[in-house]
């Protein structure tokens, strides 16, 4: 009897232990193409470009599936972020990242409100100088693959 409680106490009990957990892939790096190679391997500027780099979203509607993830894009989601990346290694260009220009502004009226009325942060009290302007707009989507 005492093998029989045993035996149902075992199984019982095995059945709340649980799998060791799968080992997670490891990250790799998108490896860099022709086209990045070429851009940064540009002869010098004369003088740098101002781009301003506003927004690069997915538009293709592609999903792939990734291991612990139930809904993932097929494209990155920081074509932006890769964008103005590759702008800034070639040299060429300073970009100006606008990706968030809309909460940048709301901020600085925040900061000039609060300089008009005398009510303003230790560390804001200096005037806010104007932004730099772009002498090249960016902005688009990927619609294919």
């Amino acid at each position: 009897m005492q093998r029989l409680f045993l035996l149902v106490a075992v199984m019982l009990l095995s059945g709340c232990l649980t799998a060791p957990p799968k080992e997670a892939a490891r990250p790799t790096l998108m490896p860099r193409a022709q086209s990045y190679k070429d851009l940064t391997h540009l002869p010098a500027p004369t003088g740098k470009i101002f781009v301003s780099v506003y927004n690069i979203q997915d538009e293709t509607g592609q999903f792939k599936p990734y291991p612990a993830s139930n809904f993932s894009t097929a494209v990155p989601q920081s074509a932006t972020a890769m964008l103005v990346t590759a702008l800034k290694d070639s040299r060429w260009f300073i970009p100006l990242e606008r990706q968030g220009l809309q909460n940048l502004l709301n901020e600085r009226k925040i900061i000039r409100a609060a300089q008009e009325n005398g009510t303003v942060a230790i560390n804001n009290r200096i005037p806010l100088q104007s932004l730099t302007a772009a002498n090249i707009m960016v902005e688009g989507s990927i619609i294919r693959l």
